[in-house]
């Protein structure tokens, strides 16, 4: 890659972090639109970049691009975050079968999805001191369930969870979900791999079922 080509994926990678962490602060708020001459000034970075890192938020559906009127930051509701759990519940159950016999066949699938809980252990044992801290241990959670479905073997599904933005909302959620709910997130994620371990489908659809009913809870508790 040319050195000027690399220089500017540079700068629309840190004008993407310092727009996620402005999200996550709440300097960034639901709804707001996006002046990107106000961006341009606060980061110091010209306006191609910070175009380029909204249009990448655009696919995570962290941001709206309309026609005509420029963008905003998505607005969201509970209503929204619980769309988007229905979504995962179907798609992690029904598929739930067929990524139990995979695993049966292919034992390093267990220890991928193992080796990612004990990564996010780490990473809240080592600490939450600032939005990267929180927002690494979310990306680390997204990719637990990015596996799970990706054992399927179906592309279309993958694609789908992608697309639903599960993980949006962990944006908003640094300094309002406690380290202890945090932990319950990841021990329902132990549940679901011990239920593969042991072949025990009954258990490993309760196990779906009550992650996403964890997940519920913990987001009507953090947007009060």
């Amino acid at each position: 890659m040319p050195k000027n080509d690399s220089l500017h994926e540079s700068l629309v990678d840190k004008a993407y972090e310092k727009i996620r962490n402005d999200l996550a602060r709440g300097e960034l708020k639901p709804g707001q639109k996006i002046t990107f001459q106000e961006l341009v000034k606060k980061y110091e970075i010209s306006e191609t970049p910070i175009k380029q890192a909204l249009n990448r938020m655009v696919v995570e559906n962290l941001v709206e691009s309309i026609p005509r009127k420029g963008m905003r930051i998505k607005p969201i509701s509970i209503e929204d975050f619980n769309e988007i759990l229905d979504i995962r519940l179907m798609l992690e159950q029904n598929f739930a079968p067929k990524i139990m016999e995979a695993v049966s066949f292919h034992p390093e699938y267990l220890e991928e999805l193992e080796a990612n809980i004990k990564k996010q252990y780490r990473a809240i044992e080592i600490g939450i001191s600032q939005p990267n801290d929180f927002l690494e241990i979310y990306t680390i959670d997204h990719q637990f369930h990015y596996l799970f479905l990706k054992y399927a073997n179906h592309q279309r599904a993958l694609q789908i969870y992608e697309m639903s933005g599960a993980h949006a909302f962990s944006y908003y959620l640094y300094n309002k979900k406690p380290k202890s709910k945090i932990l319950d997130g990841v021990k329902e994620h132990e549940v679901i791999l011990n239920a593969l371990k042991v072949q025990n489908m009954p258990a490993l659809m309760k196990a779906i079922e009550g992650h996403i009913m964890g997940a519920r809870v913990s987001i009507r508790y953090s947007l009060l």
